[in-house]
């Protein structure tokens, strides 16, 4: 029978096996090679990378020989990479396009193929979805290695990042007696591997990596960097002398970290910290963009510092296709994935991660004392999210129940400001309640796993718990 294959947000992901494999990953090739010969593109490489999984090298391979046997020029990566250097490459080295084998920060058992644009950042929907319409039931399974050239595209990678962070003062930092820059890193067995450690090291900094070494299944963890998969980090920051913990997720493109004591900070709380950082201490401005599912506390801080400010749908595309249009100094989502300024209109765990060290250099001050400073400005941050698996649940009737929500007498006091619809093409998969003063309910169907997720902020540890249990009873769990 032949197989739908369903787009995502920045391309395609699936179970591996039935899914995805060889057969589909040639028809989604295939459609890639017509999708650049019909915008033009097919007269510049592609450069082509992948990340730890089981067969990601392999299917690089076969897509970069698909695109060989149809005379694109290909670059194909000679060893396991960030997304981020990927996507660094298909700038540099101007490429019309790239291809990233990973299912990001997926579980092991998926797989997938990241498209990025010529910018270095994800394919915007429009592009995505061109290249959907170019799928055809059968596949050619044409493929060389006649125009195919092995890469390397760490080092120009590396020598792009010394434009952005300011290494001298990370050196003078660890220099000084008085300081101990120890950072704990946890790359979960992802494409981040050991770069950050051989970064800082090569400053002066000490710097330890858990799960360094990529490994297809991840050490039979998920590969997400959000608190319930980040014990071995927390515990290791802990019990040695670390001033930060710092994980990236499967492909690197994600970034978490953790206060000096092992305590997880929330992602909310950094993206707040990176925002403080790149205007306080790296005296930056431009617009911020966040995706909707975001701590409202972002548009505090942008408001007071009168910096231009976007409220997006979900997906790091809809990001980039604003970060194309202005000058931006951040684009965040809520699943950890950060754009700067002077980089790419792209995620990138690596960067990020650096940042944050970069931001104790140059402040010469901890973690929870620049929490503190961010605090009193913004008040106490009271933000959850809930992930639900879907199973049975039909999630386009869930999205259809929530449009007639209206709060019962467990939200007796609130009212529904403005509600806000999302939508993919004209499927509806989220919808949000604002109920004003930092205080909103979000329900939405993922769009890349079976998955209800239920987000929730509020001005109490009270008003999030009511919040929440509004969310759970309106989904019917």
């Amino acid at each position: 029978m032949i197989q739908k294959i369903k787009f995502g947000n920045d391309g395609w992901r699936a179970l591996v096996g039935d899914y995805f494999n060889e057969t589909n990953l040639f028809r989604v090739a295939e459609a890639f090679v017509r999708y650049l010969r019909s915008e033009n593109l097919a007269s510049k490489p592609v450069a082509v990378g992948f990340d730890g999984r089981i067969n990601s090298k392999q299917y690089a391979e076969l897509f970069a020989g698909v695109l060989s046997a149809n005379d694109v020029t290909v670059f194909l990566s000679d060893r396991i990479i960030p997304t981020p250097v990927l996507s660094f490459a298909v700038k540099h080295r101007n490429c019309g396009a790239g291809i990233m084998i990973t299912a990001s920060h997926n579980p092991s058992t998926y797989n997938g193929v990241k498209f990025k644009a010529g910018y270095g950042g994800p394919f915007v929907v429009e592009e995505t979805r061109k290249v959907a319409g170019f799928v055809r039931d059968e596949a050619e399974k044409k493929r060389s290695a006649d125009n195919i050239i092995s890469a390397d595209f760490l080092p120009e990678y590396l020598a792009h990042l010394n434009t952005i962070i300011d290494f001298t003062s990370m050196r003078l930092y660890a220099e000084d007696p008085k300081n101990n820059p120890s950072v704990m890193i946890d790359s979960m067995g992802g494409a981040g591997q050991s770069i950050i450690e051989d970064i800082l090291n090569s400053v002066g900094w000490r710097a330890q990596t858990i799960f360094g070494t990529a490994e297809s299944n991840f050490y039979d963890r998920h590969p997400e960097p959000i608190e319930k998969n980040l014990e071995p980090l927390f515990y290791n920051v802990s019990v040695t002398d670390a001033i930060i913990g710092i994980a990236t997720d499967g492909d690197a493109d994600r970034c978490a970290v953790c206060f000096e004591d092992g305590k997880w900070i929330s992602v909310q709380q950094t993206i707040l910290l990176l925002l403080w950082h790149l205007h306080q201490y790296k005296n930056l401005s431009g617009a911020v963009i966040k995706s909707v599912p975001v701590t409202d506390k972002v548009r505090v801080l942008a408001e007071r510092w009168k910096l231009p400010y976007y409220d997006v749908n979900v997906s790091f595309q809809n990001i980039t296709d604003i970060m194309m249009k202005t000058d931006y100094l951040i684009g965040v989502e809520e699943s950890a994935g950060f754009g700067i300024k002077g980089h790419l209109p792209e995620r990138d765990g690596i960067l990020s991660g650096l940042l944050f060290c970069e931001l104790l250099a140059k402040s010469g001050k901890s973690l929870y004392e620049l929490w503190e400073e961010i605090k009193a400005i913004v008040g106490e941050l009271h933000y959850q999210r809930l992930d639900i698996p879907a199973g049975t649940m039909d999630r386009g009737e869930i999205m259809s129940h929530c449009e007639h929500f209206k709060p019962s007498k467990n939200l007796e006091e609130f009212f529904i400001e403005k509600v806000r619809k999302l939508y993919d093409k004209e499927a509806l998969h989220g919808i949000k309640y604002l109920f004003g003063d930092s205080r909103w309910l979000l329900i939405r169907a993922s769009q890349t796993e079976p998955m209800i997720r239920i987000y929730a902020e509020g001005r109490s540890d009270d008003e999030l718990k009511r919040l929440l249990q509004e969310g759970r009873d309106l989904v019917g769990i």
